[in-house]
């Protein structure tokens, strides 16, 4: 199954002591690393409810689900959990979330409608937006939450 890899993607997909990290640039076969890892696994009798694939576009999600589906051969893809993190991350959080004190109908801003609610703060407050500008206040709060500062901590500092 693995000799359409070159040494380096083949260590990749066969290494199964553990955790296993792939990082590299645009156009080095990352995907087809991932495939070929994923129907390994399923090769090797791992489950496929026990495999996260994580992928950072719905494309090479979908294009992984396909080659898998092709390589395994029994639509044993379908019940891979597999997606972007943004996308798989969600779900994760929409089931977990009265455990850590939310509703499961959340929603999650994009960066045009976080702008628009600091906007609307920022007129709602009386402030001068050219002071308060929108573009920094969520800069501010991004660099808050990065350093997990919480808003009584970022009032009193």
């Amino acid at each position: 199954m693995t000799h359409e890899l070159n040494d380096s993607q083949r260590a990749a997909v066969e290494y199964c002591d553990g955790p296993s990290l792939v990082i590299a640039g645009a156009g080095s076969g990352k995907t087809r690393v991932l495939t070929y890892k994923v129907a390994y696994l399923l090769e090797k009798g791992i489950m496929p409810w026990n495999i996260l694939a994580l992928t950072f576009t719905n494309k090479a999600a979908n294009e992984m689900r396909q080659r898998i589906n092709a390589i395994a051969g029994d639509n044993r893809a379908q019940y891979i959990r597999m997606g972007t993190f943004h996308s798989v991350f969600s779900r994760i959080l929409r089931v977990e979330a009265e455990r850590i004190g939310y509703s499961q109908n959340f929603t999650i801003y994009d960066d045009a409608d976080q702008k628009s609610l600091i906007k609307a703060i920022i007129k709602e407050l009386g402030l001068n937006d050219k002071v308060y500008k929108p573009s920094t206040v969520a800069s501010r709060i991004s660099m808050a939450k990065n350093n997990i500062i919480t808003p009584d901590d970022y009032a009193n500092d």
